[in-house]
């Protein structure tokens, strides 16, 4: 007898890719602005780590492993690196920006991972630094050769320690150095997001964010990405607002670019119909209580 039992249907690997390369394609421009959220928050956590640093050349190793992170507990350059991977590892030579943004932030993780393991030894291992010898355990009979390789040992506890200090000093400028370029990275790819919804919000909403970063206002951005008009950049932030029926923030984003261009047609166009429909919402709010 034929065993009637049949394998369960299977999708094919490329099939199950196409399926999550859709997903992603699809939700690229809230990743996109996600990266920057993180970028920023690994940029402005390190920023106070190597501020602390400089006053007193010290570093805590727990605002080292919250930045970093573990396989289980990812910190924020850990998260960040895995969004850049999503965002260009799979991509052509056509987004050269971003894939060097992606080498870039990965290098960087790979620099902080061996700062956070230099800045352990040295956390609790530096004991031994002050002393010219490791003392000889008293329930060791304290023979000369005894004594002699734990005065050795005591010089090679202290050589490597030496080096691990170096070490710390030079990766911390190091991540600086990358850091800076990172961020030098970041603002050229910016230009070719002027059709992102999700980040224009996001920037408007966070002007100290572009502030802080590159030292511009939103006005001195939008001007670059929106050559035609700066009240561009507040029309689309608008347009997305009243896609997802945030009217009071679609209202505000229409008459920041009514006020850059008094003849914007599309903030005119658009406050009216806005303006109507908040005043009928809130009578029906008074009407109901």
């Amino acid at each position: 007898m034929k065993n009637s039992t049949k394998e369960p249907l299977r999708w094919p690997a490329e099939m199950e890719e196409r399926q999550v390369n859709r997903w992603f394609d699809a939700r690229r421009s809230l990743f996109v602005k996600n990266m920057i959220k993180e970028f920023y928050q690994a940029f402005s956590s390190f920023r106070m780590i190597y501020e602390l640093y400089l006053l007193d050349s010290r570093i805590s190793f727990e605002e080292i492993d919250e930045l970093v992170g573990s396989e289980s507990a990812r910190g924020l350059l850990w998260r960040l690196k895995d969004t850049c991977h999503q965002l260009w590892r799979q991509t052509d030579s056509s987004e050269m920006k971003g894939c060097l943004l992606d080498w870039m932030i990965g290098s960087l993780f790979h620099e902080a991972m061996k700062l956070k393991e230099n800045i352990y030894m040295y956390q609790n291992y530096d004991q031994w630094t002050g002393k010219e010898e490791i003392e000889t355990p008293h329930a060791v009979m304290a023979s000369d050769e005894v004594a002699g390789s734990f005065k050795y040992f005591g010089q090679v506890c202290r050589y490597f320690m030496s080096r691990s200090s170096r070490e710390i000093s030079e990766q911390m400028e190091n991540i600086g150095f990358m850091f800076g370029q990172a961020n030098y990275l970041l603002r050229t790819i910016i230009p070719d997001q002027a059709g992102n919804d999700l980040l224009i919000r996001y920037l408007i909403e966070n002007a100290y964010i572009i502030d802080e970063l590159w030292y511009e206002t939103v006005e001195d951005f939008f001007t670059e990405l929106y050559p035609d008009g700066v009240e561009k950049g507040y029309c689309i932030a608008a347009a997305s607002y009243k896609e997802g029926h945030w009217h009071e923030h679609a209202l505000e984003a229409y008459a920041k670019a009514l006020a850059i261009n008094p003849s914007c047609s599309e903030a005119i166009r658009n406050i009216s119909q806005l303006k109507a429909f908040i005043r009928v919402k809130e009578e029906l709010m008074d009407h109901v209580s």
